[in-house]
């Protein structure tokens, strides 16, 4: 199989590529490296080229005799597209209508998008299910709604088929400390690493679904094999935890007694819990990785 990832160098990208690569399929990645990072690459592996370009351009022969796009590129942090809405919208909206474009133009078999979980915002049903009515919070979460809404639109118009994955708190190695809510993780390590306080936002009680990468990257390949198509599926752990308990794990995890810093509080919901019965269903996909094991991982590998 050839398979393109955009965003390939990134936190989730690149651990995507390490798994295709790993079962022999040959790996095109597109990335701009405004976030990734070649050291995130194999880039002397036989069977991966790389190209350092950006998902807005006519790139429509990088797509050639493709069989799966895995599109993960995008701007990523929340926080930012609320001060900067418009490079949001064109990368992460733009940039989504492109790839469809391509894949179209170029008869690829199936497009995964990576979507998000914070479309759903503040939700009272918890745990909060694929079906839920969205609630953006930010125009980051918004541009992945509306990228999910091309790509039904074009199943409708072109026979597109995708599937759309909205991953929680995914955490693991390689990840920046400037990413979105699951950054929680990187900052506490590094601050730690050095004996300083973690920062923590408002009182710390908000709770969230933190899942490891190597079950998201597990659910992203489960969504591209499989004959289902149109679906989104909710990538988390379907457990969650208070960022003061998160602290105090990794503190644990660390050897570390050092309280932390509690900081002004950010516009964001309080609670997060994915409803993963969906892909359980119809992927036999379920998370394998407890936090506290995921967490060791992390710091240790």
């Amino acid at each position: 199989m050839k398979a393109l990832v955009t965003g390939g160098a990134g936190f989730i990208g690149s651990h995507l590529v390490d798994r295709l690569l790993a079962e022999g399929h040959k790996v095109v990645v597109i990335d701009n490296f405004f976030m990734g990072k070649w050291e995130n690459l194999q880039y002397n592996h036989p069977n991966i080229l790389i190209y350092p370009t950006t998902i807005m351009g006519e790139i429509a022969g990088l797509y050639m005799d493709v069989d799966i796009v895995f599109h993960l590129a995008a701007l990523t942090r929340p926080q930012v597209s609320i001060l900067e809405p418009e490079e949001s919208t064109r990368v992460n909206i733009e940039g989504t209508l492109n790839v469809i474009r391509h894949c179209l133009k170029k008869k690829v078999k199936k497009l995964v998008f990576v979507s998000s979980s914070s479309l759903y915002g503040e939700q009272e049903k918890l745990p909060t299910p694929e079906d839920a009515v969205p609630h953006p919070m930010s125009p980051y979460a918004l541009t992945k709604l509306v990228g999910e809404q091309y790509c039904k639109l074009y199943e409708v118009l072109e026979g597109l088929k995708a599937n759309y994955i909205r991953p929680f708190n995914v955490y693991g190695t390689r990840q920046s400390i400037e990413g979105g809510y699951g950054a929680a993780v990187p900052k506490f390590i590094e601050a730690l690493g050095q004996n300083k306080p973690g920062e923590i936002t408002g009182d710390g009680e908000q709770r969230r679904d933190f899942t490891y990468i190597d079950d998201v990257v597990e659910l992203i390949i489960s969504a591209s094999e499989t004959d289902i198509y149109g679906e989104a599926f909710n990538a988390g752990a379907g457990h969650n935890y208070s960022i003061n308990e998160l602290y105090q794990t990794i503190s644990k995890v660390m050897d570390k007694d050092i309280a932390p810093k509690h900081i002004e509080a950010v516009v964001e919901p309080h609670t997060t819990l994915a409803d993963i019965s969906k892909a359980k269903k119809l992927l036999g996909w379920k998370p394998k990785i407890s936090l506290e094991e995921g967490l060791r991982r992390t710091i240790w590998e």
